[in-house]
C-alpha cells in the first residue's frame, strides 16, 4: 500500500465536502463496520460534473470513498454505474484485509445513482449542512429539535448550546467545544465526536449508539440513561461512563437506524 499518498488523502480529504447544489444527495450504511457514508452528485444531462461525500468513517473508508467519487466525475450515469471496485484499486491498491472498504464505496457510489434514477434520496429540504446550521443558529439561539443528520461542523466554539431533541446522526462533529451543551434526548448515533470537549455536557437520554468519543473531554458530562452499543467508542479511562448508561445491541441499531 502506498502509505504516503493514503496519508496525503487523508490529510487533504480528497472530495470530502457538503455540495449546496449537488442533484442527488444520498445516505448508505457500511453494515459491517457501522460507517455511515453520504455520496452528492452534481449531474447535468445524465453526466457526473461533480463528486463529493462524507463520512463518520476511518482512513480507509476516506480513502476508499475519495477514489469512488474521483473516478465517477466526467463519467455519465451508466458508466458510474458500472464502475467496480477493481476500478477503485486501479487508483489505489488496499491490503488484503481492508478490500471491504473499496467494495463499500462502490455500493455507496451506486446507491446514488439509483436514489437519483429513482427520484429518491436526501430531499432538499432536508439538506442541511454545517453552513446553514449555524445560521439558524444565529436566528434561534438553539438547535432544539433541528434535522443536522450528517453535518459537518469542526473547530467551532459551541459552549453551551441547545440542542435537545435534534438529530446529529452521521454528523462530524471533531475537535469542537461543546462544554455545557444540552444534547438531551439528541440522536447522535454514528456522529464522529473525537476531540471534541464535552466537559459538563448533558446527554441524558441521548442516542450515542456507534459514536465516536475518543479524545474527548468528559469531566462533568451527564450521561444517565443515554443508549450505547458495540461500536460506541471511548476511551477505557472513561470506561465509568457505561455504568449509567443504557446498552443497546448491535441488532437493534441495524434495526431502528434510518439513514
Amino acid at each position: 500500500m502506498d502509505f504516503q499518498r493514503f496519508k496525503e488523502i487523508n490529510d487533504t480529504r480528497l472530495n470530502y465536502r457538503e455540495m449546496d447544489d449537488a442533484t442527488v444527495v444520498s445516505n448508505y450504511r457500511n453494515t459491517g463496520c457501522g460507517d455511515g457514508y453520504r455520496i452528492y452528485l452534481k449531474i447535468q444531462e445524465d453526466k457526473i460534473i461533480d463528486a463529493s461525500y462524507t463520512t463518520t468513517g476511518c482512513g480507509f473508508g476516506i480513502t476508499a470513498l475519495a477514489m469512488a467519487t474521483l473516478i465517477a466525475k466526467d463519467k455519465t450515469i451508466e458508466e458510474a454505474d458500472n464502475l467496480t471496485e477493481e476500478d477503485i484499486e486501479k487508483e489505489f491498491s488496499f491490503p488484503e484485509r481492508r478490500k471491504n472498504y473499496p467494495q463499500s464505496a462502490i455500493l455507496a457510489l451506486k446507491q446514488a445513482i439509483k436514489d437519483y434514477k429513482n427520484g429518491a434520496g436526501v430531499p432538499r429540504e432536508k439538506r442541511i449542512t454545517g453552513a446553514r446550521a449555524l445560521e439558524i443558529l444565529k436566528e434561534k439561539g438553539n438547535l432544539r429539535g433541528e434535522d443536522l443528520s450528517s453535518i459537518i461542523i469542526e473547530k467551532m466554539d459551541l459552549s453551551g448550546i441547545d440542542f435537545e431533541g435534534a438529530d446529529l446522526h452521521n454528523a462530524f462533529l471533531q475537535n469542537n467545544n461543546f462544554s455545557g451543551a444540552n444534547f438531551k434526548g439528541a440522536n447522535l448515533r454514528g456522529a464522529f465526536l473525537n476531540n471534541s470537549d464535552l466537559s459538563n455536557a448533558n446527554f441524558q437520554s441521548s442516542d450515542l449508539r456507534w459514536a465516536k468519543l475518543t479524545g474527548t473531554k468528559i469531566e462533568g458530562a451527564i450521561f444517565n440513561s443515554a443508549l450505547y452499543d458495540i461500536g460506541t467508542r471511548i476511551e477505557s479511562k472513561h470506561l465509568q461512563i457505561f455504568d449509567v448508561m443504557t446498552k443497546a445491541g448491535k441488532d437493534l441499531y441495524l434495526k431502528q437506524e434510518e439513514i
